[in-house]
């Protein structure tokens, strides 16, 4: 799983692309099947995890991890490389 810090800097795009990428397929995703949703309250041990590895942004308040088939797909977004339908 992948967070949009991952893709931003994997990309080496400015903070927040992989973020409107994902808004832009959203449409089409599921929820525990292409990403998941970590809310502070109920996931704060995950999220605390990710953030003293550095792998989200310090001010992100719910953490979305995406798989790694959606990641590759996002990472094509961002490159302009999507293929229009995907």
């Amino acid at each position: 799983m992948k967070s949009f810090r991952e893709l931003d800097e994997a990309a080496d795009r400015p903070k927040g692309s992989a973020f409107r990428a994902f808004k832009h397929l959203e449409p089409g995703l599921s929820e525990g099947r292409d990403f998941l949703l970590l809310r502070p309250g109920r996931d704060d041990a995950g999220i605390a995890e990710l953030r003293a590895q550095d792998r989200v942004y310090r001010n992100s308040v719910n953490i979305v991890l995406v798989d790694d088939a959606l990641a590759e797909r996002l990472l094509k977004h961002l490159s302009g490389s999507l293929e229009p339908g995907q």
